[in-house]
């Protein structure tokens, strides 16, 4: 399994994933003509693209997919719930029958690869994460979110990989000049992690076999990547483990990462 995060940030988050047999995208929140230009730096294109999984109905998720859907014979896999609040958001109404309804919990297959959303929380209609099983390797796939409800811990421990959310620095966000109503909404169980909480949920979940975590959904604002870096060390001593055992990245919203190999 080979994976890239093409863009990550409240400007638009797209990530791309491949086995053998198998080509998706996560979300789809940059232009058609973006994501083909940051794919072709790793030699890739939209050509025979499998699918298209959202995460939910915010612009900054879904402000390419109506284009991308009229130039690609694919489908978009989503909640039924965020479909109903994502045709009124988007220039063109989505036709059904492009989408393939999926439901949390529920187990999706395409191909060689097995996909599993679930609950997150955030202030969206329906949002989830994935859990994407393939060759062999497990790789977590969680972007906006306030928290991480305990019942869910054990399917997401010890993957391969995680596209995590680090999103804000707690000093960062409260001084910034940002509007309060906004910093508590950030703040809040249907918000986003900060580095701190984002740093103490991998170091909880994380095992033997993971090698690859990606820090996503960076504030260009009220983050910076040496503070999200500088908080999983000192987290990560805490509870008696090396960053430098894992490959830690933070993604960032105008360069994709390397394509990953898991």
């Amino acid at each position: 399994m080979k994976f890239s995060v093409i863009g990550s940030g409240s400007k638009g988050n797209v990530t791309y994933l491949e086995t053998n047999n198998t080509k998706i995208l996560i979300d789809c929140g940059l232009t058609f003509k973006q994501i083909n230009v940051r794919l072709k730096t790793h030699d890739l294109d939209l050509e025979n693209l499998d699918g298209i999984f959202i995460t939910h109905e915010h612009t900054d998720h879904v402000a390419g997919l109506d284009v991308l859907l009229r130039k690609l014979d694919t489908v978009v896999y989503m909640t039924e719930t965020t479909y109903d609040a994502l045709k009124y958001k988007i220039k063109e109404n989505i036709s059904e029958t492009k989408v393939a309804f999926i439901s949390p919990y529920e187990k999706q297959v395409i191909n060689d690869v097995e996909i599993l959303p679930f609950s997150i929380s955030h202030d969206a209609s329906d949002a989830v994460g994935y859990i994407i099983y393939a060759e062999g390797k497990k790789m977590v796939y969680i972007t906006d979110t306030g928290y991480l409800p305990l019942k869910d811990f054990e399917m997401l421990e010890n993957a391969d990989a995680y596209v995590f959310e680090s999103n804000y620095d707690v000093t960062m966000l409260f001084t910034s000049e940002r509007p309060y109503y906004l910093k508590q909404r950030i703040d809040s169980v249907k918000g986003h992690l900060s580095n701190n909480d984002s740093a103490y949920n991998m170091a909880k979940l994380v095992g033997e076999k993971t090698k690859q975590i990606v820090l996503a959904h960076p504030s260009r604002e009220c983050n910076t990547a040496k503070a999200a870096i500088d908080t999983y060390n000192e987290v990560f001593n805490d509870y008696g483990l090396k960053i430098s055992d894992y490959n830690v990245v933070v993604a960032t919203q105008d360069i994709p990462t390397k394509l990953f190999e898991i």
